[in-house]
């Protein structure tokens, strides 16, 4: 069931006064149904007066809906928004019009490195392992209803653990924390925004040569992405030879 506008209002006003003490960066968007076109409308007045109160920003403007009225809003807090642009779409999909922007957004990545132990395996490990393994024959013919199957089983494991030490000892290795997709670059994300960039033209237009620079800009965006991917890989592989 729909709420009352102005019950909406009071729960939305609590909401997001709450997220913003929270946290430094806001982004809600969605259709709000509220005429913030119309000045004279006293429930978009209320909310527009609550937005600036608690420094939220409202980016769109311009109809959003095949009535001409703004529904379909971008609030932010603390987050830069750029380039908001209102699509049409075809009747037959929606009658509310689609809206794009673009973030700016730092990522921040933990470049504190941080320190955990290691053992360097390497395909030698497992025959070194089972060489220096002491001779376990008079442990493993103890029947299984020993009493003292426990105390055994902790001897073959202490045993084991030594052994594993003396092959392959812990040693405690720096790490550093990388970019959850490294590969994603400056060069993949200029091909990103090209790509976009020929998207929105081809969908204000509908022009074909729009269309088809966006098709060859999508291309060699997955291209350049794929070949990015895997070189990074490939890096890390040779890197780590001698450390899985």
């Amino acid at each position: 069931a729909t709420r009352a506008p102005y019950r909406f209002l009071k729960e939305f006003a609590d909401f997001t006064s709450e997220l913003v003490l929270a946290t430094d960066k806001v982004l809600i968007v969605g259709d709000f149904n509220i005429h913030v076109d119309n000045e004279n409308d006293a429930l978009a007045a209320a909310f527009t007066d609550f937005l600036n109160s608690i420094g939220v920003r409202q980016h769109v403007s311009g109809p959003t809906h095949c009535r001409n009225h703004t529904l379909d809003l971008i609030l932010s807090h603390g987050i830069d928004v750029n380039d908001v642009e209102i699509l049409q779409q075809s009747d037959d999909i929606s009658d509310h019009y689609l809206v794009s922007c673009i973030l700016q957004i730092t990522k921040t990545v933990n470049s504190t490195p941080y320190y955990k132990y290691g053992r360097a395996i390497t395909s030698t490990t497992k025959d070194c392992f089972l060489s220096n393994l002491p001779d376990l024959s008079e442990f493993l013919s103890m029947s299984d209803s020993s009493e003292k199957l426990h105390d055994v089983t902790e001897t073959i494991d202490s045993l084991f653990s030594r052994t594993l030490d003396t092959v392959a000892p812990l040693h405690l290795r720096k790490i550093k924390e990388n970019s959850p997709t490294p590969w994603y670059n400056e060069h993949t994300c200029a091909l990103k925004r090209a790509a976009r960039k020929m998207e929105r033209s081809w969908r204000k237009t509908k022009l074909e040569v729009f269309r088809t620079a966006w098709c060859e800009c999508t291309l060699s965006y997955r291209k350049a992405l794929k070949s990015a991917r895997s070189d990074y890989f490939s890096t890390l592989l040779e890197e780590n030879k001698h450390n899985p």
